[in-house]
């Protein structure tokens, strides 16, 4: 009986491996890995500086291989080590060298040529699978440092501007540029309004004197916009477009900027004023309560400065080159004031970093203040730039990558403001101190500010 039941166990195994290894008269088909993706890419050189810190992107989908981040202008790259990682099933690797025109079966040491394409085909040892691969490395087309212009319109708002400043006015979350204008000097003021400094709008302005106010110095401060007039009195707007006239002032010669509130320092207006008969420093408060400061220099510019705010990190100032002092010479120097009642020298005259003018343009730039054109002695016309990395204590001039092109009209008296893409826009201007304003747009961005991933 037992060996009875030995045999019925035994017939029932063979009879399950008989229909394990059954395959119906059919070959059994096993599944292959055909992976013949290239996984890893990498270059090296001896002679191409950081070339093995690229990083590379492979796009399986479309093939290629390319290095999103660009590397530095003018890089030259020619034969390389090139090291990959690839699929376990493939079995041949075609190089095309796009530089050299060959194809070769390529060993994976033997070092290849970059400074054109390359092609990568894999291919499974029975060539029953395949995948093209175009691998190429970025590099910058463009000098980095080079700020190259062009004049963004000839026409801004087709009339004869015989005044005009531009500034930007920020309501909620939209930036505009509001265009102060005067067609002729017995005309009244007029207000442009544009959200990219070339498609204009009227809107409606109201309150400003008939009198003459001088646009160059509007200056912001404390969410207000103010303007001195011709006879110095001064105005004030909430919303640039509604003035009212600021009672309890003393009589304002000119506004020479602001400074916000900071550690152990309260904001502040700066001013010229004429106490007693005498051109005072002056600084209005943000109760509107003024103090008297020091008398001005008979050198320190009065009109015709280019002004900026210097924040640092415990303090305010502000910066004003250039300009016209009270006796009407022109000036080459550049002041500060961390108080806004006493103002120091930066540059004194015998330093010569760039000649005395009148009406130039100033803005913070690519960390560091540029200063551009305006109108010198004998009514000429400038166009040159300088650039000051110590708050305006030097300058130095720019004569290679940062130039204006020789289309430009070399002037002063313009508006130079920084957009959110890094533009610099030179905006206006007048080519002499008694002429028109132009109706223009120029704008220039350092390249390497403008660059992006790929």
């Amino acid at each position: 009986m037992k060996n009875k039941l030995y045999l019925f166990i035994a017939s029932c195994w063979a009879l399950m491996l008989s229909s394990c290894l059954d395959t119906g008269g059919l070959d059994r088909e096993y599944e292959v890995d055909r992976n013949c993706q290239i996984t890893e890419f990498s270059l090296s050189s001896d002679s191409v500086s950081g070339l093995d810190e690229v990083k590379f992107t492979i796009d399986q989908v479309n093939g290629r291989i390319m290095n999103l981040d660009s590397m530095p202008y003018g890089t030259e790259i020619e034969k390389v080590i090139c090291t990959i990682k690839r699929g376990s099933y493939v079995g041949r690797i075609e190089v095309f060298q796009e530089a050299t025109g060959d194809t070769l079966d390529w060993n994976e040491k033997d070092s290849l040529d970059f400074s054109q394409p390359v092609w990568f085909v894999t291919s499974s040892v029975d060539r029953s699978v395949s995948k093209e691969y175009l691998a190429y490395v970025n590099i910058h087309q463009v000098v980095p440092d080079s700020l190259p212009w062009r004049l963004y319109t000839q026409e801004m708002i087709g009339q004869t501007m015989a005044e005009q400043r531009v500034i930007p006015y920020t309501e909620g979350e939209t930036t505009y540029y509001y265009m102060y204008m005067r067609p002729g000097a017995q005309a009244a003021y007029q207000l442009y309004r544009s959200l990219d400094a070339k498609e204009w709008s009227e809107i409606s302005l109201s309150g400003l004197p008939k009198n003459d106010v001088n646009l160059a110095q509007l200056t912001w401060f404390e969410d207000k916009m103010y303007v001195p007039a011709a006879d110095s009195s001064l105005y004030e707007s909430q919303n640039g477009m509604e003035w009212t006239q600021v009672a309890g002032t003393p009589e304002v010669v000119s506004l020479l900027g602001s400074m916000q509130t900071n550690v152990n320092q309260p904001a502040r207006l700066s001013a010229v004023v004429r106490y007693e008969g005498v051109l005072h420093f002056s600084a209005m408060m943000e109760d509107g309560e003024w103090q008297i400061g020091a008398e001005v220099p008979v050198d320190f510019p009065v009109e015709g400065f280019a002004s900026l705010p210097i924040s640092l990190m415990y303090s305010e100032r502000v910066l004003i080159v250039g300009g016209k002092a009270a006796n009407g010479t022109l000036q080459n120097a550049s002041w500060a004031t961390m108080d806004a009642l006493t103002w120091a020298k930066m540059t004194d005259s015998q330093s010569h970093y760039f000649s005395a003018r009148t009406g130039s343009m100033m803005a913070y730039y690519d960390d560091k203040y540029y200063l551009i054109g305006g109108i010198g002695e004998n009514e000429t016309p400038l166009k040159d730039i300088y650039t000051s990395t110590d708050y305006g204590v030097t300058w130095k001039l720019q004569d290679e990558k940062i130039v204006l092109p020789s289309e430009y009209q070399a002037r002063g008296y313009a508006s130079m403001l920084v957009d959110a893409d890094n533009f610099l826009l030179i905006i206006g201007g007048k080519t002499d101190e008694a002429g028109d304003f132009l109706d223009e747009v120029w704008k220039g961005r350092i390249n390497r500010l403008g660059f992006e991933r790929q």
